[in-house]
């Protein structure tokens, strides 16, 4: 603290004995470089390297809206790079601002939705609120749909419809305009979501009711392959591209050793969805199932007398029995049997069902650069690239050979199994191509990247350049200031005498001794009281006249 309270007794005494403009000039100068140094730390050195929208891409339809927005509020110091906007750093806010007061800022998906329901009124019919949330719902689609990856805007349309009659049905149909980003081209992967994304958010929606519609090819998707609709809706279709790319996938990663490559496959699949197959072996011995054996037997007589009754009226009574007598005739005995037996011809039934939509046939195109071949012939003849010719022509078609049928062994081992195809290979097709060097774009210069940083930064470096100066002015008048003499110990010097012998005037003592003593902090040679003694000495009214001069400059 002691340290402290010299130092800033130091500083007072200094600024007393300033005059009243050193006085305001020191306030200012001090003021200015105050403010340099918080510009400094609050506005760090940099061009517009801060992204508005954090990361955030934007659209191409939103930039004219934002830019119009930027000049309104008369902000330029705004960069374009692609899908953001890069602005000075510690002026976001002020971008920012500009944008909602011109209501430009990017939606999200639900403000449309937000804001039907805010503009909802009591007195609204049932009828307009439908078609206001029809509204708000048409595009918050089509802003789902312009943030998927490829897609720079979209659009979405959709109506509803009751079928007349008994059987009364509700029958919803959407269309989609999509405008993919720059040459792009919409894929069949893409225009499937598409399609179940729309049909997921309306009510008694179906995915082939909802029409995709590329804007720069101007190819649509519509419907089922039943009712006519695009080939990307057909079983076969999609399961072909499916195969393609994965065999595609696969030969691009088994070549991987292979810089600068094209492949392009093509499957051929089997037209039968599926296919059912009963095979029957007859075995010549028949196999008896059922065998039955019936056997009867029967007695009977031959040429027997009738027994004639008793004679008589008491015979001829009713209810009188009958006495019966043996007959003495000759008897037959009769067996009778039968025998069946049910067989069926012996054999083996097979069925088996084999599922269609297989891969049948698979070609293979390879596209590889001459410039690989060179490179080869480089890399297994480095005594001869020395010399700096290349290689001949035979030379080449070696290597040509060798990498061809290196490659068709390759690729044909990935290949499914052909019908009538011994030699997978013939599958194959190698060709070269001739590629192209483009000469790299020349980077900036240190002049260019020298200009560029001064031209952004500038403002910083004026500021840096006024605070510097503000404290050279500063020491130039902290050493010109004089130093009081209520911060200095009283001198013992001799007193000067003026002319004749009288003692100065105490304010003249003290004025003296104060300049000479300033006059000694700067000089290098004898003392200024040595030399003001010998000029007193030796030419007192001189003397004089110099102190008066002194004196005078002090008041």
């Amino acid at each position: 603290m002691d340290f402290l309270n010299k130092a800033y007794a130091q500083v007072a005494d200094l600024f007393r004995s300033m005059t009243p403009g050193a006085r305001i000039t020191v306030v200012l100068l001090s003021a200015v470089v105050v403010i340099s140094l918080a510009y400094l730390f609050t506005h760090p050195i940099g061009g517009p390297e801060a992204d508005l929208m954090h990361g955030v891409p934007i659209s191409a339809d939103q930039l004219p809206a934002m830019e119009a927005a930027f000049h309104k509020a008369k902000l330029s110091g705004y960069e374009i790079r692609g899908t953001q906007i890069f602005v000075p750093r510690g002026q976001e806010a002020a971008y920012m601002g500009a944008l909602a007061d011109d209501n430009a800022l990017p939606a999200n998906f639900s403000s449309a939705l937000q804001q039907a329901l805010i503009d909802t009124s009591p007195f609204e019919s049932p009828q307009e609120t439908e078609k206001r949330f029809k509204i708000a719902l048409q595009e918050t689609l089509g802003r789902g749909i312009s943030a998927m990856q490829g897609i720079q805007r979209a659009y979405v349309l959709y109506d509803s419809d009751i079928t007349p009659g008994l059987n009364r049905k509700k029958i919803v149909t959407a269309s989609v305009f999509v405008t993919p980003v720059g040459s792009d081209v919409l894929s069949g992967e893409r225009v499937a979501s598409i399609k179940q994304c729309v049909a997921s958010s309306i009510a008694c929606m179906k995915p082939e009711n909802v029409t995709v519609v590329d804007q720069k090819s101007g190819r649509s998707w519509y419907g089922n392959p039943e009712n006519g609709g695009s080939a990307e809706d057909n079983l076969y279709y999609k399961l072909k591209q499916k195969h393609e790319t994965d065999l595609k996938a696969k030969v691009l990663s088994a070549l991987g050793f292979l810089p600068s490559l094209t492949v392009e496959t093509s499957v051929v699949l089997d037209s039968k969805k599926s296919s059912r197959i009963r095979e029957v072996k007859n075995d010549p011995k028949a196999l008896a199932i059922r065998e039955s054996e019936q056997n009867s037997s029967s007695l009977r007589e031959s040429g027997a007398a009738e027994t004639a009754g008793p004679v008589g009226l008491r015979s001829q009574q009713p209810n009188t029995p009958v006495a019966l007598g043996a007959g003495g005739g000759p008897k037959e005995e009769e067996k009778e049997s039968k025998r069946e037996t049910v067989s069926i011809a012996g054999g083996q039934e097979t069925e088996s069902e084999i599922a269609g939509l297989t891969p049948k046939l698979a070609k293979v195109s390879v596209g590889v650069p001459i410039s690989y071949f060179k490179k080869v012939w480089q890399e297994t003849n480095p005594e001869k690239g020395k010399d700096g010719k290349g290689p001949d022509a035979a030379a080449l078609d070696q290597i040509r050979n060798e990498v061809f049928t290196k490659i068709k062994k390759i690729v044909a081992g990935i290949l499914p199994p052909a019908e009538n195809v011994t030699d997978l290979t013939e599958l194959v097709s190698v060709a070269d191509f001739q590629d192209l060097t483009f000469e790299p774009t020349p980077e900036p210069g240190i002049s260019q990247n020298l200009l560029h940083w001064l031209g952004s930064s500038w403002s910083v470096l004026g500021m840096i350049g006024l605070a510097g100066a503000s404290l050279l002015m500063l020491r130039s008048l902290i050493k010109a200031a004089p130093i009081s003499m209520s911060s200095r110990p009283m001198s013992r010097e001799p007193i000067l005498e003026g002319p004749g012998g009288e003692t100065p005037h105490p304010v003249a003592r003290s004025t003296a001794a104060a300049t000479a003593a300033r006059l000694k902090r700067f000089s290098s040679g004898p003392s200024l009281r040595d030399e003001l003694s010998v000029v007193v000495k030796e030419d007192p009214d001189t003397a004089a006249n110099i102190l008066r001069n002194w004196i005078g400059q002090m008041g």
